[in-house]
């Protein structure tokens, strides 16, 4: 990509006071937006690498020519090389010009091709890839009534979203979050009747029922397709303690249940109050409600500049906001906007001792009592 540089001090009818615009600031946040630019170029590569198991290939090979990779990954070698060029150049593998090989960092693996690392991530590339895929849907909400059926997103994000946070509930749930919330591991050890609401594809369902079998869980989800894939994982995994049922977070039943959990799911309903509402009804007295939300802050001029803050907003416009205007209740509360809000929910919906159990920098992890 080429630009070319006006002179901001020549007059021009389409610059308003012209004479008065900063050049330097003109220039920087130029320069700031061809970054982000060159980001989500690279992020169409990434999606390539991951879905191609082109990551997966360089993971451990040591040094690889181009024409190797394509080879081992029976793709063609001359978008293999351009893909690499790609990927070198913004620095996610290692050139080595006098030997004409590549390779992938054991440190970049981590991140791009090894599912058990805490620190893989990679999935949420298939999240932005959604949003471009459904730009134009979008773009009709805006212009309407702002509400976008989840029928409309592929079903390669919601892969995407299962992968991404499956990273965090594998390394964080039973080690910190769940510790971190009062009596909680104690019910669960000895049986407790768990509703996980707004499960998607099941991961944290399955989850709680591998790290405390003697639960019975029970997952809720509006988006049928994501309960097809749920059960299924629940068949492979052997596991018949699990049962996975499509329904709104308003009507989950019957219950009772000890614990209502939801995770990275309350902000994507179209009517949390109504969920938190019904959670309570279907509570045992004393029962637990946990909500895990991507993390956030109760000031939005707090958030400026950080990577997390940007990428959530962004998703938060164009996936959950509008996936929440397209549901009953039309809430809309959105990815972001801080733990106070959603604590002062649970205190609506009649839950006590409303509290912030965890904030780690990735995740808020809420909880009340009946």
């Amino acid at each position: 990509m080429t630009t070319t540089t006006t002179d901001l001090r020549t007059p021009d009818s389409t610059i308003p006071d012209a004479a008065r615009v900063d050049e330097t600031r003109v220039e920087a946040f130029a320069g700031a937006l061809l970054t982000d630019l060159a980001g989500a170029a690279t992020t169409v590569m990434t999606v390539i690498g991951d879905r191609l198991g082109l990551f997966a290939a360089m993971t451990g090979a040591g040094p690889l020519t181009a024409a190797e990779l394509a080879a081992s990954t029976r793709l063609h070698p001359r978008l293999v090389t351009k893909w690499l060029a790609a990927m070198t150049v913004s620095s996610y593998v290692t050139h080595h010009p006098d030997a004409g090989t590549y390779e992938l960092p054991a440190e970049h693996a981590m991140v791009l091709s090894l599912p058990g690392s805490p620190a893989y991530v990679v999935g949420a590339a298939e999240i932005v890839a959604g949003q471009y895929a459904t730009l134009a849907a979008l773009e009709e909400a805006f212009r309407g009534d702002g509400g976008i059926d989840y029928d409309v997103f592929p079903p390669s994000m919601f892969g995407g979203v299962e992968r991404f946070f499956r990273t965090a509930y594998t390394h964080q749930l039973a080690t910190t979050w769940f510790p971190a919330v009062d009596g909680l591991v104690d019910r669960l050890e000895a049986g407790a009747r768990v509703a996980d609401v707004g499960c998607g594809r099941g991961e944290s369902t399955l989850q709680i029922a591998a790290h405390w079998p003697a639960c019975t869980v029970t997952g809720f989800d509006i988006h049928h397709p994501s309960v097809v894939a749920a059960r299924a994982k629940a068949i492979e995994a052997g596991r018949t303690d699990v049962a996975f049922r499509t329904a709104d977070a308003t009507v989950i039943g019957p219950g009772p249940f000890d614990v209502v959990v939801f995770f990275d799911a309350l902000h994507d309903m179209g009517d949390p109050p109504a969920a938190l509402r019904r959670a309570r009804e279907r509570l045992v007295d004393g029962g637990i409600v946990v909500a895990v939300e991507p993390w956030s802050l109760d000031r939005l001029e707090d958030g400026i500049g950080n990577p997390s803050v940007r990428i959530d907003y962004s998703c938060s416009t164009s996936v959950c906001t509008p996936g929440s205007l397209g549901q009953p209740g039309r809430y809309g509360l959105g990815t972001q906007g801080g733990p106070a809000r959603r604590l002062a929910l649970l205190t609506e919906a009649g839950f006590r001792d409303a509290r912030l159990a965890v904030d780690d920098g990735v995740n808020l992890v809420l909880t009340a009592v009946r």
